[in-house]
């Protein structure tokens, strides 16, 4: 059916399901189905749309989308999403969506942490050799291809550094020769999907957590979820050097910022850590307890209920 396809079948699959339920509130996440929210919205219900994702700034930097149409078209999906959210009561999974809709009249910021409980766990033993970990859809713009370069020109200087990347493959990363450079030499290990909890238990057994997403404006402003995980389970932090990630590694101590195009910070950064087990411990450390104290779901469930009672009112 093709994209335009599945749009129209799920929308309709999803209004015959909502039309059915007697739910007290929608809560919508996916912006494909904002129409449908719309729908509900009109007839009655009480719908919650809930941003997780710029998408107008997205679609600045989709691939599949020719250059020539991508500003147009973000300009009118920013308008279209507008119109509809006034409509409707919205939650904002980052500060940074709120100014561009000053027309919602109610509205909540709930942020996008884990949950500490799921996150946590026993600690396995470290990997024997000193190992970078990531953990998200890997793909140019969030730094895959630049770390691996880091990587084999700090290998390539005996100094024996390796990586694991949890998530789905980009073809842009599969179709790399690093990559393939990387996976025949056997110093890059990419697992594919897993699920959370197996995920998080192969990053617990690495040295670092690299968060090194380039510099997309859907990035610059959003939380990363990854870096609080990491912090989680106490891994010091590759980052990159935007002002909301520095705030973050600044304010618990708990990693390096870089510049995300810069392979020669990435590579200063990743042989301070490996130089020095003792302060990337401590950074661990204090990562996991600032990320317990503030940056963890339980801090924002709260807000989500105390909303939701505002609409039921």
């Amino acid at each position: 059916l093709g994209r335009p396809g599945r749009f129209v079948t799920g929308s309709f699959k999803a209004l015959r399901f909502l039309r059915k339920t007697k739910a007290d509130i929608l809560h919508f996440h996916d912006p494909e189905l904002l129409f449908v929210a719309l729908i509900m919205r009109m007839a009655g219900r009480n719908v919650i749309f809930d941003m997780h994702e710029n998408l107008p700034l997205e679609i600045l930097t989709k691939g599949y989308i020719p250059k020539i149409f991508r500003v147009s078209l973000s300009k009118m999906v920013r308008l279209l999403q507008r119109f509809i959210l006034r409509y409707m009561d919205v939650i904002f999974a980052e500060e940074s969506y709120v100014k561009y809709f000053s027309s919602v009249k109610r509205k909540e910021v709930i942020l996008n942490f884990p949950m500490a409980a799921l996150v946590t766990g026993a600690v396995p033993e470290k990997r024997p050799d000193f190992t970078l970990g990531y953990m998200g859809y890997v793909n140019t713009e969030r730094g895959a291809l630049i770390t691996l370069k880091a990587i084999q020109t700090l290998r390539t200087n005996n100094i024996p550094v390796r990586a694991v990347f949890i998530g789905p493959c980009a073809k842009e990363v599969t179709g790399a020769r690093i990559y393939k450079e990387a996976v025949k030499e056997g110093w890059a290990e990419f697992t594919g999907r897993m699920n959370p909890r197996d995920g998080w238990a192969v990053m617990a057994q690495c040295h670092v957590g690299c968060a090194i997403l380039q510099k997309s404006p859907n990035f610059i402003e959003s939380y990363p979820t990854k870096l609080f995980e990491y912090m989680l389970l106490e891994l010091p932090i590759i980052v990159s050097d935007f002002p909301l990630y520095r705030s973050i590694i600044e304010d618990a101590k708990c990693g390096i910022p870089v510049a995300p195009d810069s392979e020669e910070e990435i590579r200063n950064a990743v042989t301070w850590l490996k130089e020095h087990p003792h302060e990337a411990g401590i950074m661990g450390h204090c990562g996991k307890k600032t990320a317990i104290a503030k940056y963890n779901w339980e801090s924002e469930y709260g807000k989500l209920i105390a909303f939701y009672g505002k609409i039921l009112q």
